[in-house]
């Protein structure tokens, strides 16, 4: 058995045609066009399905095109500057500032109930400990009588 092709071979039947002058019109707006124009509405679309989720403009921010742009070079617009969240179409919506501060309360919350609940569950073993060994202490005393 062997792996080699053949040079004869059956016919594939392609002829070779000089190229023919453009019978249509050419496109109002080019392909490039029309790309970049979608790419812009999906992620305008991203952007304002995202504000409405938990860390919304967190999330918008890291949609939206990074580059040099009105942003600066990190990408968050400084305060007092012509792009803060109410000029960006969310009146009323928290800015990053205002999530990361909201964020850390709610760490520190989750903190202290973890802490709670640490505590709980030490008292709880305790407690757990001292009845078995009571238990213990009275299984003994009564085998000890028999």
């Amino acid at each position: 058995m062997t792996t080699r092709i053949s040079s004869g071979g059956p016919s594939t039947q392609v002829s070779t045609s000089q190229t023919a002058a453009r019978v249509t019109d050419p496109p109002a707006r080019p392909f490039k066009q029309v790309m970049n124009a979608s790419a812009r509405a999906v992620l305008g679309g991203a952007e304002t399905a995202l504000r409405s989720l938990p860390g919304g403009p967190v999330l918008s921010a890291a949609v939206r095109p990074g580059g040099s742009t009105a942003a600066g070079a990190g990408g968050v617009r400084p305060e007092g500057s012509a792009g803060t969240a109410a000029a960006e179409g969310g009146a009323g919506q928290p800015g990053v500032e205002d999530m990361l501060a909201h964020n850390a309360d709610m760490n520190m919350y989750y903190l202290q109930l973890q802490e709670q609940i640490s505590a709980e569950s030490r008292a709880y073993s305790t407690m757990s400990n001292v009845l078995k060994a009571r238990h213990d202490t009275v299984k003994n005393a009564i085998g000890n009588i028999r």
